[in-house]
């Protein structure tokens, strides 16, 4: 059997976990630090014997899965399946979505260190190294099932590394519950801050060009009297405008349980640090894969595009009244899609039958998340407010009565 090759401690065997406070794996138990490029050279050496054991083990063991006398197989005759993918930038092809179904895939090194598997709650699939336990799912909050089963996956281009760590998502959550007095003893209880999970969410980044021919419909209203009437003059326009948009990575992120609107909320992510994509940098983090596919994410990428140009057309149409866009067009054209990993910490809890999903921005800061209310606290307040108004209000009402009767 193949020997896998593990991200551990070289000191003392330990579990490491990138740390982006300082860009380095930490190992917690001897407290030793190591850059990603040393960490990659340890696991490239340790790969590179573990391949030639395989190898020779598979030799020995030819009997059971020789090729047939007289056939010869290369990697030509391999057919492509969905783990295939082209590095957009590298491609020939003139469609960058194209180009991503056509070729390139993870290697066996990739394989041996990464394990993907599939919650027995939701269906999530959920991408480890082999150092990271995974005990909670950070979509639907159960306990994660781990099959041990290699599936299979693109390998991301880009990853953004984890800059807030654990304690920075804790604080932002109590400073995010602060003053809420409606929300639930759960939310706010230390053991249930603990949950928070870093998580690697799937993000498709695409840059291209965008073409808009639009017309919008304007109105100027002007209002002015005279010692008899009032007057109101509405003058009506066609405005015409286009021009070209130039965008860069546009993301969208490619989970169907990931909720949307909470991912664009955090957003902007900041591409300056967006880096080459290595295996050392997910130590630490549940990373998951995605399962919206480039084509399925185009369409939302487009319209975001589409949203942009409409809002930044518009702005050119000052000094009217009222201006509703009446129609047109806007062309995207793609020149290059990137697949990314970016950083959230996650937090997920049930409610009266209700999930309520925290999400944060693990690069910025920023957040988003849903809140609900506990109606028991909302009926205690109002009974402590509301009743001693009334009998204030009662007793007023009885000395007023009880002075003119008298």
């Amino acid at each position: 059997m193949a020997e896998t090759t593990n991200y551990q401690c070289p000191n003392c065997g330990g579990q490491l976990a990138f740390v982006g406070t300082t860009g380095m794996l930490h190992c917690e138990f001897c407290e030793s630090d190591f850059t990603p490029e040393q960490v990659e050279q340890i696991y490239a050496e340790r790969q590179a014997k573990a391949d030639a054991r395989a190898a020779r083990e598979a030799a020995s063991e030819s009997g059971a899965s020789q090729t047939p006398a007289g056939e010869h197989v290369s990697a030509a005759d391999a057919s492509t399946d969905e783990r295939t993918r082209v590095h957009v930038h590298r491609s020939t092809a003139t469609d960058p979505v194209q180009a991503y179904l056509e070729n390139s895939k993870w290697d066996d090194a990739d394989q041996e260190n990464l394990r993907a598997y599939n919650c027995s709650s939701c269906g999530a699939q959920l991408l480890v190294d082999q150092v990271t336990a995974v005990t909670q799912c950070p979509y639907c909050g159960n306990n994660a099932v781990l099959p041990g089963q290699l599936s299979d996956m693109l390998k991301p281009d880009y990853v953004i590394p984890f800059k807030l760590d654990k304690d920075d998502a804790i604080k932002a959550l109590h400073n995010y519950y602060r003053g809420k007095r409606f929300l639930p003893d759960a939310f706010t209880s230390e053991n249930h801050l603990e949950e928070i999970q870093g998580v690697y969410v799937p993000f498709w980044l695409y840059s291209g060009k965008a073409d808009g021919d639009l017309t919008f419909s304007a109105e100027q209203v002007t209002s002015w009297s005279d010692s008899e009437y009032n007057y109101t003059q509405t003058d009506y326009y066609r405005l015409e405008r286009a021009g070209s948009m130039q965008f860069e990575r546009v993301p969208v992120d490619g989970s169907s349980r990931m909720p949307h609107a909470h991912m664009d909320a955090i957003e902007p992510f900041d591409y300056a640090e967006l880096t080459d994509f290595s295996v050392a940098y997910l130590p630490g983090y549940v990373t998951d894969r995605y399962d919206l596919d480039v084509r399925e994410c185009d369409g939302r990428a487009r319209s975001r595009v589409e949203t942009t140009c409409h809002t930044v057309f518009e702005e050119t149409t000052g000094g009217y009244s009222n201006v509703q866009l009446s129609n047109g067009a806007v062309n995207v054209d793609w020149s290059d899609v990137g697949y990314a990993l970016l950083p959230v910490w996650m937090l997920h809890t049930k409610w009266n039958g209700n999930d309520y999903l925290f999400a944060m921005n693990g690069q910025t800061g920023k957040l988003i998340g849903d809140l609900p209310i506990d109606n028991g606290k909302v009926t205690r307040r109002f009974i402590l407010i509301f009743v001693p108004i009334m009998l204030i209000i009662a007793l007023i009402i009885v000395f007023a009565l009880g002075g003119y009767m008298g």
